[in-house]
């Protein structure tokens, strides 16, 4: 948590005003402190040391799936709209209900709800575009659904 405030505190001479409301800028900051925090944290271990030590734990199959369908999700997700994507990581990603990204992206609850609406059917037909639908059934739980 310090570590986000002092780098927010160093990135206040880079802002600007854009006309988003300021938590969106500090959420920016405190989401690209985890992500370095994740790359700095990231144990290190050898395709070697996975496959002759399995006590490791490691699910090296599971991982190298999960790995994959990553990839597949975020490849999709870089094809949309910028407005998408923030309202797709925000509400999915970190947690955030509809008014409360309403507040950052200055946008009403309904606003935001309707873009969701719309990002998560474009996100399909991209996914389903690439062969990778049944990765969007999962991850929107469509498959319970059937």
């Amino acid at each position: 948590m310090a570590d986000v405030f002092l780098r927010a505190m160093e990135a206040l001479g880079r802002y600007e005003d854009r006309g988003l409301p300021f938590v969106a800028f500090l959420f920016r900051v405190a989401r690209n402190a985890a992500i370095d925090k994740s790359r700095r944290t990231r144990p290190d271990l050898s395709v070697d040391e996975l496959v002759n030590h399995p006590e490791s734990g490691q699910n090296v199959e599971a991982d190298a799936m999960r790995s994959i369908e990553r990839t597949a999700l975020m490849n999709a997700m870089a094809k949309l709209k910028s407005d998408y994507r923030e309202v797709l990581l925000l509400r999915f990603v970190e947690g955030y209900g509809a008014a409360e990204v309403g507040k950052m992206t200055g946008r009403s609850e309904g606003a935001v709800r309707t873009l969701q609406h719309r990002a998560l059917e474009r996100l399909r037909r991209e996914l389903e575009r690439v062969g990778e639908l049944s990765l969007f059934d999962r991850w929107t739980g469509a498959e319970a659904a059937k």
